[in-house]
């Protein structure tokens, strides 16, 4: 059964925590008259993919923590109480679900903060090994020194699967997941568009479905 993520990203202004990337209000209107066709456009922070490598650096999901070198950011933390009423209200419509209740449809809620996502290093060049294939290997090593984004595809070096024959064991310089990188760019450029102080006062809200 596949899985899919639903992400929003908030931005604490004027004292509360508010949708940056979805939604607007305008002075003195009251949240429920917001809808999503008024307001400024729909930044998608993820593109729509389907990436678990993503996923399991988000909340630790579709991936074995024994045979990943990399763990997740932070485990999934649950909702924080404080979020925007239009996402919880979105959900709640949506999948006609109370938040308290997860079900199989529904799981591993969270948010992590820019700061967190930052603090990861997770989306910046950074030390990497694992079984590659070699003219690859070379590609985006040559890639990557000319100021380009490449993420080249590896085998975890824990991997317990024989997926890695024919392949070589190298460290490098790389990106580990290239739709984080992209997501860390967005939430920078939201904190420009919203005059946003610092990297804790912007973050992602999400859960996935199956």
């Amino acid at each position: 059964m596949g899985c899919d993520i639903t992400l929003f990203c908030e931005g604490y202004i004027n004292n509360k925590w508010i949708n940056i990337d979805r939604w607007y209000r305008r002075d003195g209107w009251a949240d429920y008259m917001v809808t999503e066709n008024e307001g400024f456009g729909y930044t998608d922070l993820i593109n729509g993919y389907r990436d678990y490598g993503l996923f399991y650096l988000l909340a630790g999901i579709r991936g074995n923590d024994n045979e990943e070198s990399y763990s997740p950011i932070a485990r999934a933390k649950g909702l924080p109480g404080n979020m925007d009423s239009l996402i919880k209200k979105y959900y709640e419509n949506f999948y006609e679900i109370n938040f308290e209740n997860e079900n199989i449809n529904f799981h591993h809620p969270s948010y992590l903060t820019l700061r967190e996502i930052k603090d990861s290093g997770y989306a910046d060049v950074m030390p990497l090994q694992g079984w590659v294939e070699e003219h690859e290997f070379n590609k985006a090593v040559d890639l990557i020194k000319n100021g380009q984004e490449y993420q080249l595809h590896f085998v975890d070096k824990k991997s317990k699967v024989i997926q890695h024959q024919g392949m070589v064991l190298r460290e490098w310089d790389g990106y580990l997941n290239l739709n984080l990188t992209h997501m860390k760019k967005q939430m920078e450029q939201l904190i420009k568009e919203r005059g946003i102080e610092n990297d804790d006062e912007i973050r992602i809200v999400f859960w996935f479905d199956n």
